[in-house]
């Protein structure tokens, strides 16, 4: 049996900081049939001339400089120029361990399964390992309905599971991609685009397997993270819950799937007040911004269709001070959350 190729895709844009770290996981991989897409999203620092160095030194990197578009449309870019039997998406500002691809590719191929799934290490800017999310399910392979039904709920809302939403720890079929015809939306058009786009893509996902071990570094890097409010914030938020409603009744997925939306909902609106409360906007206008995303129409029909019990006990209270349009209350408890959390 010939051995598989697996196609590695990094889109790039501003990271020249970060990018050897980066490409040097990937080349260093246990596993060396590989096809390595590096995606050169109209950088506007070194990067472009630092893919086109790399080119040079390895014959699997191939260089695709196109006009700038985005996170997601990048990640289309790569899968169209992919050749491999398998497809798996690393950040360029993150890295992998070096026996990713033959671990994962080796329960992918055991288990024939259309996806792999496996966890990842929170590293602090310092590159300190400060969390490890290994996956924990109650078994490690998923077939018909079970991934539906079982598997999507757990991936959607990160949970006592440790597996998340994130195309970049999970290894997809080629074949299974271009048979649906599936690819990302952008991140312009819908925030979260990983949640949508693999909300759509595992309703041709038949066969899933979980490798129980974390290979992906999500690195907290400085400016990765972002205190600056965007006034449209919640109003992409809104579009996000809504497309992804949609998206869940058109493939019929059960009510525990579209609660957990709803939960990711709550979690990027709290994400939300976070980033009001951390501007440099005064406390009056703080308490007039959160204030009316608390009493928003959207806000409240939503909430009235959301289990409010689940969570820490922190988050059922600011829940229930939500559902209850207890604005002063509920901007007390987001107040008291940012400064505990250094914020």
């Amino acid at each position: 049996m010939a051995e598989k190729k697996v196609t590695i895709v990094l889109p790039i844009y501003n990271v020249e900081k970060y990018l050897n770290r980066s490409i040097e996981s990937v080349i260093r991989q246990t596993y060396k049939n590989l096809e390595i897409i590096l995606v050169d999203d109209e950088s506007p620092d070194s990067c472009p001339k630092m893919c086109d160095e790399w080119k040079e030194k390895d014959k699997r990197i191939k260089v695709v400089h196109k006009k700038n578009a985005g996170l997601g449309m990048a990640r289309n870019t790569g899968i169209e120029n992919a050749t491999g039997d398998y497809i798996c998406f690393l950040d360029s500002d993150d890295y992998i361990d070096q026996s990713t691809i033959e671990k994962v590719l080796s329960s992918i191929e055991e288990t024939d399964a259309d996806v792999a799934l496996f966890g990842f290490n929170d590293v602090d800017k310092f590159g300190n390992i400060v969390q490890t999310f290994a996956p924990s399910t109650p078994k490690y392979l998923y077939t018909g309905e079970e991934v539906q039904k079982e598997l999507l709920p757990n991936i959607i809302s990160l949970n006592e599971m440790n597996l998340m939403c994130s195309a970049c720890m999970m290894m997809f079929s080629l074949e299974m991609i271009n048979q649906s015809g599936w690819r990302f939306v952008s991140e312009r058009e819908i925030i979260s685009e990983d949640v949508y786009s693999l909300i759509d893509l595992f309703s041709n996902v038949n066969i899933a397997c979980v490798v129980p071990e974390a290979f992906y570094n999500y690195c907290r890097n400085e400016g990765s993270l972002t205190r600056k409010y965007r006034e449209d914030r919640y109003e992409k938020i809104k579009i996000y819950y809504d497309s992804c409603i949609k998206m869940c009744e058109r493939h019929g997925y059960s009510n525990e799937v579209i609660q957990q939306v709803g939960d990711t909902y709550f979690s990027y609106t709290i994400g939300a007040f976070k980033q009001i409360m951390q501007s440099s906007m005064n406390l009056i206008n703080k308490y007039k911004k959160i204030s009316a995303i608390i009493t928003d129409p959207h806000l409240q029909r939503t909430i009235r269709n959301v289990d409010v019990t689940r969570g820490s006990k922190a988050r059922r209270i600011l829940m229930q001070k939500l559902k209850n349009k207890n604005c002063g209350a509920a901007f007390v408890l987001i107040l008291l959350g940012c400064i505990r959390n250094g914020g």
